[in-house]
């Protein structure tokens, strides 16, 4: 936690998080042109931010692309603040979020979350492929799939309904798995696709999941939120053995 509180308190590491909640995936040279500091100044804060686990880089081809990563934030809120006084400060969350959404447009190119657990990759693998564990930190959903490469995977309710459809595109054992991503009001052709990655990092797992949801997409912002959930559930389960508490998922 020290880290992340300590990149936050840099006025200029936080102007850095809001351009990449503006436009996410953005090089260094876009940064660096909306900041009066030298490259090299920009390559620190950054770097500082990928420490705390705010900012996750992704290669793409030879361009380095920063995209900005809301789960370490969500914990500090789900594990403290939340507390203290959680019904009035959700409050006061959901007003900031409709004047926010209201009159600025988000322009993402999808998510890349991350968040270190304190398990062994089996235990994570585990978790995110059996419906009985899925159910602890997925808001109560299945995801269900023998995971052969090509089968189906389907995202079930607890109250039964079929709400995501999808393929094995990918299936690497305790390293990386990856399928596409189709809800009933969305074509084929629309289909998106997740990504999870899994690093061992000692006694600890880094887990980044990557959706290259459209941010065009009506369901963007619930499913970035969904994403920031999920993770923050998944860390709380593995480590404490219980669910988070968690305010009920609005549709």
């Amino acid at each position: 936690m020290d880290n992340i509180f300590n990149a936050l308190g840099d006025k200029s590491r936080r102007y850095l998080l809001d351009l990449l909640y503006e436009r996410n995936g953005q090089s260094l040279t876009e940064l660096s042109s909306r900041l009066d500091m030298s490259r090299q100044a920009v390559t620190k804060h950054l770097k500082i931010l990928e420490v705390a686990g705010l900012v996750i880089p992704i290669w793409k081809g030879k361009e380095k692309l920063h995209y900005l990563n809301p789960v370490p934030l969500r914990l500090i809120y789900s594990r403290w603040i939340s507390k203290f006084d959680e019904d009035r400060i959700e409050g006061l969350y959901e007003l900031k979020n409709e004047i926010e959404n209201s009159t600025q447009e988000v322009k993402m190119k999808g998510f890349a979350y991350q968040i270190v657990i304190a398990s062994n990759s089996e235990k994570v693998w585990e978790a995110i492929t059996k419906p009985e564990f899925t159910q602890k930190f997925w808001f109560g959903r299945s995801v269900i799939s023998d995971w052969s490469i090509g089968s189906s995977v389907t995202v079930i309710t607890p109250e039964g309904q079929e709400e995501v459809q999808g393929k094995v595109l990918e299936y690497d054992p305790y390293k990386r798995l990856s399928y596409t991503w189709k809800t009933s009001d969305v074509t084929a052709e629309e289909a998106t696709t997740v990504v999870f990655e899994l690093q061992e990092m000692g006694p600890m797992v880094k887990l980044t999941i990557l959706h290259d949801m459209d941010a065009e997409s009506a369901k963007f912002q619930q499913a970035a939120a969904g994403w920031t959930f999920i993770l923050c559930g998944l860390k709380t389960f593995l480590e404490t053995g219980a669910p988070m508490p968690a305010m009920p998922w609005k549709k």
